[in-house]
């Protein structure tokens, strides 16, 4: 058979020879493909079974671990912020919970700026038991005097100051004519020692906080003792202090002695108003030490005995309490003042009893100043 149209020299090329197909030859290794012929495979042959498709899975993405988030330092301070927050809350209300509060503000026609606390140690063995008594060397006298008076002024704006009234000031009594200041408030409670203080100074009292002899050694010793410095060596049998010239840490029963001693001072009255704005000064510095606030217990445990020992008006709330407490740490760094009010040289002997007079001139300049 003759194919028409094709060259004679691919005749042979196509021609089967043994039985073997053109495409056959085609594809046989080393075969030289004609110009023109395919390039592509050869054609699957008719019925030949075809490979199967390729099936193409979905991709899919590994799961990735999941990233801990880091703590930022803005992130940790803030959580420290945030700890210290609650635990000193914690601790105000502790403290502002275990006060005891009384009607104690009368009414005033006094005013002036800024907040005035009026501060005041009674001589009130409430809370002592007999052997107590003894040991702390309070006597049983019935009845109530305040061998502390202090004002503490906050101002607005500014620091504060720390004003000690000696307790045998001669002043008058309204309604009871002319006295030591102290015996108003044996005879008409913090009522009418809030009005004598008003009236013979000029200020307005805003707060009321009063403190016995249990609060004084109580808050000492949950404190762990206070740091105080006597400036002599002291053996007095009528408070029972017994201490070295220096500074030291006493506990309760010397702190107390220490504040209420005076028969021993050769500055009587005077002397133990500086040792008790000392001790004052002692407790602020004590409470606001890191030493009390990393020992949750101590924090706590000061926080109620203070706040167990001390008697305020009803109007004084946790952040009167939190102001005072600022005002009193002022005082203790030295950002503030802590004074006396002024009083006349040589001693004063009036109505068969010695006192101590006022400066009059000097003390109402002072009064003026914080007003």
């Amino acid at each position: 058979m003759t194919n028409r149209g094709v060259p004679p020299e691919f005749e042979s090329w196509m021609r089967p020879e043994g039985g073997e197909q053109p495409t056959q030859r085609l594809n046989a290794p080393g075969a030289r493909r004609p110009v023109g012929s395919p390039t592509g495979p050869a054609p699957r042959p008719v019925g030949s079974p075809q490979r199967p498709a390729v099936q193409t899975l979905p991709r899919t993405i590994p799961p990735t671990k999941r990233r801990r988030r880091r703590w930022s330092v803005k992130r940790i301070l803030l959580t420290a912020l945030a700890v210290i927050a609650v635990y000193v809350t914690a601790v105000a209300t502790v403290f502002a919970t275990s006060v005891t509060k009384i009607d104690a503000l009368p009414v005033s026609s006094v005013s002036s700026s800024g907040t005035n606390y009026l501060l005041v140690g009674s001589d009130s063995r409430v809370g002592l038991s007999a052997k107590e008594q003894k040991r702390l060397h309070t006597g049983s006298t019935e009845g109530q005097r305040t061998d502390t008076i202090m004002i503490m002024h906050v101002p607005l704006i500014g620091a504060p100051t720390l004003v000690s009234i000696p307790r045998d000031s001669w002043v008058g009594i309204p309604g009871y004519g002319q006295g030591k200041i102290n015996s108003a408030f044996a005879l008409g409670g913090p009522q009418l020692m809030i009005t004598t203080v008003e009236e013979a100074t000029g200020l307005h009292i805003d707060n009321y906080v009063e403190i016995g002899f249990a609060g004084v050694a109580d808050t000492t010793d949950a404190l762990g003792g206070v740091r105080l410095c006597p400036d002599r060596r002291y053996n007095d049998a009528n408070s029972g202090l017994k201490v070295k010239k220096g500074c030291q840490i006493m506990d309760g029963q010397d702190a107390l002695a220490y504040v209420r001693m005076r028969y021993a001072d050769p500055r009587g009255d005077l002397g133990r108003v500086e040792r008790q704005q000392e001790f004052m000064s002692a407790v602020a510095k004590r409470a606001m030490s890191p030493i009390t606030w990393l020992l949750p217990w101590r924090a706590f445990g000061a926080a109620s005995a203070a706040g167990g020992s001390l008697t305020v008006d009803k109007s004084t709330g946790i952040f009167d309490d939190a102001r005072l407490a600022v005002a009193m740490g002022m005082i203790s760094m030295g950002m503030g003042d802590a004074t006396t009010v002024p009083t006349g040289d040589g001693s004063y002997y009036v109505g068969g009893q010695d006192a101590v007079k006022w400066d009059t001139p000097r003390a109402l300049e002072l009064f003026n100043s914080i007003d």
